[in-house]
């Protein structure tokens, strides 16, 4: 009887350990950044997605320009991300911000667009939800940006991918 109350009060205390354990462990994202230089300028391209999630991932992607430390002044900033479902017999709804266009380019991947124009600019970012179907294994977000400084400084697109490509 005693053996068996010590077995009882030390899988409590396990299942207790492990319960705290997983409570305290915390919620990992996944993302990618890279950084391209011109002289005088440089252009930053990020992609962000949630790193779990049971129904729905938050996803962000982002196009930034420098000059220094400093934010630059573009004619156009543009930002370009691609939401991927990833897995067999897959599909994905995505929301994204208002300035933003959709287009779905299959059942399981949409481009999110979104250039900003006028004077002055230096960023361009999107985001929004996905919401992949039941037999997604992963998703990913690949974020691609490019801008024009002036008529004669130009950063042709380059991107970068958070999750699995």
């Amino acid at each position: 009887m005693r053996t068996l109350s010590r077995l009882a009060s030390g899988g409590a205390a396990a299942v207790a350990a492990g319960a705290l354990l997983f409570a305290a462990a915390p919620a990992h994202a996944t993302s990618s950044s890279g950084t391209w230089g011109i002289p005088g300028h440089k252009m930053q391209v990020n992609a962000w997605h949630c790193g779990s999630y049971v129904s729905t991932c938050d996803w962000k992607a982002s196009t930034k320009v420098y000059k220094g430390t400093a934010h630059d002044s573009a004619q156009w900033v543009q930002n370009r991300a691609i939401l991927t479902a990833h897995g067999i017999s897959v599909s994905l709804t995505i929301s994204k911000n208002p300035e933003a266009t959709l287009k779905m380019t299959s059942k399981s991947q949409g481009e999110v667009r979104w250039k900003n124009y006028g004077g002055h600019k230096w960023i361009s970012d999107t985001y929004g939800q996905m919401k992949p179907s039941s037999l997604t294994v992963y998703v990913s977000t690949k974020s691609c940006g490019s801008a024009q400084i002036t008529s004669s400084i130009k950063f042709t697109e380059k991107c970068v991918t958070a999750g699995a490509a």
